[in-house]
């Protein structure tokens, strides 16, 4: 499945040099109702709901992408204004979790599931997958990861921060291919500032973003690759 991940220049730029995507928790997530789509009105079921997210938020994270780019909203929320870009990704169809936009909260037994001690496999991916329907114009896409199972690093504020590998070879075996970028309307990202962050064997198609002019659509114009001159050695992780 093809999808698009919307980020800064400067984020772009280290997902290239380091090969990797950083991991969103689910408490750090912009909408407060993420994996509270949930109706439990009561109070003592709220509280109980709301200790089991944060088990939750330990365990598992998220990484979000869309179905496409021609939004300009996407690109005004997510990638700086305009100046940043869309990482192009093809991802497993069965890691890739379609958000469902809904008016109204689910209808889960929440009691019930805390008295197991935990909620079924698809009683998660109904939590993390459901959204307040006014998120539609998003169309967006997620990738679940196990903390666990991730690289970690711990930032200068002392914050464990965890990372997906990435891959730009048709042949690597992350999950995630990385297989194009888009460069926004206001993009100042250079060809020569890309290619100083791929290694020397990466060649990456890119493409720049534009203004339709029929309709309030972005698009994009003829694809260009740009191959990288980093060797191996010069490979360097930040946070």
């Amino acid at each position: 499945m093809i999808a698009y991940h919307f980020t800064s220049s400067e984020f772009a730029l280290k997902a290239l040099r380091d090969r990797r995507l950083k991991i969103a928790r689910i408490s750090e997530l912009n909408d407060p109702f993420e994996f509270c789509a949930a109706d439990f009105s009561d109070t003592d079921t709220r509280a109980k709901l709301e200790t089991f997210r944060n088990k939750v938020n330990e365990k598992y994270g998220v990484i979000c992408f869309c179905e496409n780019y021609h939004d300009p909203v996407l690109w005004s929320h997510y990638a700086d204004g305009h100046h940043g870009v869309a990482l192009v990704f093809d991802i497993p169809d069965d890691m890739a979790i379609r958000i469902d936009y809904q008016p109204e909260r689910l209808r889960l037994d929440v009691n019930g599931a805390i008295q197991r001690g935990s909620f079924t496999e698809s009683d998660l991916t109904q939590l993390i997958s459901t959204k307040f329907s006014s998120w539609g114009y998003e169309k967006e896409i997620r990738m679940m990861c196990h903390l666990n199972d991730h690289f970690c690093q711990i930032d200068a504020k002392g914050k464990k921060v965890y990372f997906e590998s990435l891959s730009l070879e048709s042949y690597g075996v992350d999950a995630l291919k990385l297989i194009g970028l888009i460069r926004g309307v206001r993009c100042d990202l250079n060809p020569a500032d890309i290619t100083s962050e791929l290694l020397a064997v990466d060649t990456l198609p890119v493409q720049d973003a534009r203004l339709d002019l029929p309709s309030f659509q972005i698009i994009t114009g003829e694809t260009y690759p740009v191959s990288g001159v980093r060797s191996f050695s010069a490979c360097c992780f930040r946070v």
